[in-house]
């Protein structure tokens, strides 16, 4: 057994607050993470930002993940100080290109400078116009597959020439689901031929373009696994990785929203999202939920070969996407 390998390298945690409090710096020293997750509840300028990030990278290392949600339109964690973004519908309906692109390279600059590496950006998910899918409103750029490829690109591709991560999401496609998984399980009852022909043309697209990451979410398609969510099935991610050839890290979307399932089994839902074939799982806050899980998989580590092998491989993983920061 090597003994050197740290389930912890499975884990995206948050924290509450402007700086972590002392129960998560312990958390941090015993199991350290792959990286962090900040929320709007983290930030108040990009000088209060840069020290937090300064910080958090003294205690963990430069290559540390620092991650967050800074899409165009409604999905924006930090707002004062950064520039502001039209919602997709306005920058289709005004054909702006042009203008998007300054956003999303301004956007880019300023995660840059504070340190940030990892936007979870573009989202990709294609909204036909003649439905309401709530958890999408002034999210998306609508149902056209190959422009919202071309957005994405153009965020990707900004986001590159800074440095910065992005994650293409949510796997395997929000576009025509129902319910919000911040709330409750998402339910799509799109044929399997429906996703491989229209909902995975822009994830193959991004794939193409070198996305960095790709992210799930609970979501559950009985075309795809009749069973499981997407957090937790082996069949979805498999479909990733053989119907969209995705050789990157997979992430899941945060564990601690309602749509996961119980929060007070965090532990056993992020090991089973692990041996579904995720490489990291988010948890944004609960400090003590996190510590639960980050023991399971330590003991899990010690007991179980497959899983100890798991962790091995991941570890290469998450090693050759740090490698890109350093780079």
């Amino acid at each position: 057994m090597n003994n050197n390998i740290n389930p912890g390298n499975f884990f995206i945690l948050g924290f509450d607050g402007i700086r972590p409090d002392d129960n998560f710096l312990r958390l941090m020293e015993s199991h350290p993470p792959s990286g962090f997750l900040l929320m709007d509840w983290n930030y108040k300028n990009p000088e209060q930002l840069k020290s937090l990030v300064s910080y958090l990278k003294s205690i963990a290392g430069d290559d540390i993940l620092i991650a967050v949600d800074q899409e165009p339109g409604r999905v924006q964690r930090f707002k004062n100080g950064f520039p502001e973004s039209k919602l997709p519908s306005e920058y289709l309906k005004d054909n702006t290109i042009d203008e998007y692109k300054i956003w999303c390279g301004r956007t880019a600059s300023i995660l840059a400078e504070v340190g940030i590496n990892l936007n979870l950006a573009p989202a990709i998910d294609l909204m036909p116009m003649d439905r309401d899918f709530p958890v999408l409103n002034g999210r998306s750029f609508g149902g056209d597959s190959e422009r919202v490829a071309m957005f994405a690109r153009v965020l990707m591709e900004e986001h590159k020439k800074k440095g910065v991560l992005t994650c293409a999401k949510h796997f395997p496609g929000l576009g025509a689901a129902e319910h919000d998984p911040h709330e409750t399980m998402s339910i799509s009852r799109e044929p399997l031929q429906r996703f491989e022909d229209y909902h995975w043309y822009p994830f193959k697209a991004a794939v193409d373009s070198g996305a960095d990451m790709v992210m799930t979410t609970h979501l559950f398609a009985p075309a795809l696994d009749n069973e499981k969510c997407a957090t937790y099935s082996k069949p979805i991610i498999s479909y990733l990785r053989n119907d969209i050839g995705y050789t990157g890290p997979v992430i899941s979307d945060d564990l601690y929203m309602k749509g996961a399932g119980q929060q007070d089994q965090l532990d056993q839902l992020s090991i089973k999202s692990i041996q579904a074939g995720h490489n990291l799982v988010i948890i944004s806050r609960e400090t003590n939920l996190q510590l639960e899980a980050m023991k399971k998989a330590s003991s899990l580590f010690e007991k179980n070969e497959s899983f100890r092998r798991a962790a091995m491989e991941n570890e290469k993983i998450i090693e050759k996407l740090k490698s890109k920061i350093r780079s």
